[in-house]
């Protein structure tokens, strides 16, 4: 039994996550191959902006719901 299931585990293959990474390598080589240095500022620049931008939106999506939830009560005591 334990047999047929190791045989079930390796037909499961992760064909699309291959290909992303085939993609991703591809754009990192001919990008840095057409534009040089500039290209991996402007990748890892990216990169950082994303990661504040969701940290902000994050601070802000948190802050509108305790607004909402302190509106709530203070409508709901008087």
């Amino acid at each position: 039994m334990k047999q047929a299931e190791k045989n079930m585990k390796r037909r499961f293959t992760n064909l699309p996550r291959s290909i992303v990474w085939v993609l991703k390598i591809g754009i990192a080589v001919a990008g840095f191959a057409l534009l040089g240095w500039w290209f991996v500022a402007v990748v890892v620049g990216m990169k950082i902006a994303v990661a504040v931008v969701k940290t902000l939106l994050s601070c802000l999506v948190s802050l509108l719901c305790l607004a909402v939830v302190i509106t709530l009560i203070i409508a709901l005591i008087f």
